[in-house]
């Protein structure tokens, strides 16, 4: 049965479609139109509760948030494609878990903190609404993440050694926020990695 992949343009369902495309698995896009708000469809809240994207259906097993939704691809099809670790490699399994999770709950948010209070780009608040504590709070801490990424690439071309599905999780953000106007001076190896895996054809065609 052909997964189902319910997601939008410029949303955190590109990530799991570049993931998908990586693990060349055949899957349906189905698009959702959020000004008539049919992902809040009593249809679409079976898949999604909370009425967001991305949403997925793999032969009827319905999951939630792009985290999770990563965690499950690399569990289930990842070690067979070479993109998620053996489960018999426990140290580099929870690696990879961890440094998803972290893409999920650590950079993405602070980064898009960042955008919101400290730069002009198309999602950042109305220059009234901004504050510029957060701003340099987000900033800071954004900072020091990088930081922390760089000096994991220092010895490895990606997250893991070889590109896996940890990339797609942190480089989705970057990649991203490359979009909106970030940059990522002072970081060399971090843009050098992005612009790696921007250059992957799964991501074009997920895109």
């Amino acid at each position: 049965m052909t997964i189902k992949l319910y997601s939008w343009p410029m949303s955190s369902g590109t990530r799991i479609a570049w993931a998908l495309e990586e693990l060349a698995l055949p899957y349906q896009y189905v698009p959702l139109d959020a000004k008539k708000q049919e992902h809040r469809t009593p249809e679409m809240l079976a898949v999604n509760p909370h009425g967001k994207v991305p949403s997925l259906d793999d032969g009827g097993l319905k999951l939630f948030e792009s985290g999770a939704i990563l965690l499950y691809l690399g569990n289930r099809y990842g070690a067979a494609k070479g993109l998620w670790p053996q489960p018999k490699g426990q140290q580099e399994l929870a690696d990879a878990v961890c440094w998803t999770v972290w893409a999920m709950t650590e950079i993405g948010s602070y980064m898009m903190q960042y955008l919101y209070h400290g730069l002009d780009s198309p999602v950042s608040y109305k220059p009234e609404d901004r504050s510029n504590a957060a701003a340099a709070y987000n900033r800071a801490q954004f900072a020091r993440l990088l930081d922390a990424l760089d000096a994991r690439l220092e010895s490895r071309d990606y997250v893991m050694g070889d590109f896996s599905l940890v990339d797609v999780a942190t480089a989705s953000w970057l990649l991203l926020g490359r979009q909106l106007g970030l940059t990522l001076d002072g970081h060399p190896r971090v843009a050098a990695w992005c612009t790696r895996c921007a250059e992957r054809p799964a991501f074009k065609r997920a895109r």
